[in-house]
């Protein structure tokens, strides 16, 4: 395995003093630092991907593909808050299809009993989800329905990748699970809800897309390898 370059790990040292930055300024009210932060949270990881795999493959397009959407669903809200709940599950549907579609041949070639068993934890936790969350979710009630079956598909498909995949899969869930509780279940009080939102967002994302990166072939570097001499053959 080639040698890790050192932009790709000044990138995810760039994306996790933002994550930091940004969980601070949630905790301590900085709306000002969240705005300016949060946008930055997917360029970062597409940056990480791109320096660190080849560019043209199916998958690398595929996940490239669904940073874009879920920037659109991290960022936009922002700009239009009368429909920033539509815009958020518009855009992470988007980017939950397309990671489903870049994991899908992953799990089909390393197959087995109890990543398969998965489905039922993970189905169980989304159904119950959504059955809680049905009242309160109004004429959202069929995106939202897509939206589960979509992140439980994904959460399913991401076990079957590595150790990154599955874990970033996991957080994800738990991500949106708990968003979902503070959007559409009424009474519900999670202490530090928006705080745990963000970090098992942020987290499970770099964990996913690390996972990715580890299992897709490495960019080819360019640099002389060591002692080797670049000759110049005059005409």
């Amino acid at each position: 395995m080639p040698p890790i370059r050192p932009l790709h790990l000044a990138l995810w040292g760039a994306y996790a003093l933002t994550v930091l930055v940004h969980v601070g300024a949630v905790m301590t009210g900085s709306e000002l630092t969240q705005r300016v932060t949060q946008p930055l949270f997917v360029p970062l990881l597409m940056a990480v991907l791109l320096t660190a795999v080849p560019l043209r493959s199916r998958t690398t397009s595929l996940l490239v593909a669904g940073l874009l959407c879920a920037w659109a669903g991290d960022s936009l809200g922002q700009f239009v808050p009368g429909v920033m709940q539509e815009v958020t599950v518009a855009g992470f549907l988007g980017a939950l299809i397309l990671y489903s579609a870049a994991l899908a041949p992953l799990w089909a070639r390393s197959r087995d009993a109890m990543r398969i068993a998965l489905a039922i934890p993970y189905g169980g936790v989304v159904i119950g989800l959504f059955v809680a969350c049905a009242d309160g979710a109004g004429p959202l009630l069929a995106v939202v329905g897509a939206y589960a079956v979509a992140l439980a598909t994904m959460a399913f498909l991401a076990a079957g990748g590595n150790g990154l995949t599955w874990s970033g899969g996991t957080l994800f869930l738990l991500s949106s699970s708990l968003l979902a509780m503070d959007w559409f279940l009424p009474g519900a009080s999670i202490a530090f809800s928006t705080e745990l939102v963000m970090l098992t967002y942020t987290v499970g994302h770099a964990l996913l897309i690390a996972g990715m990166v580890r299992l897709l072939p490495r960019r080819p570097r360019t640099a002389c390898a060591p002692g080797a001499a670049l000759v110049i053959i005059e005409s």
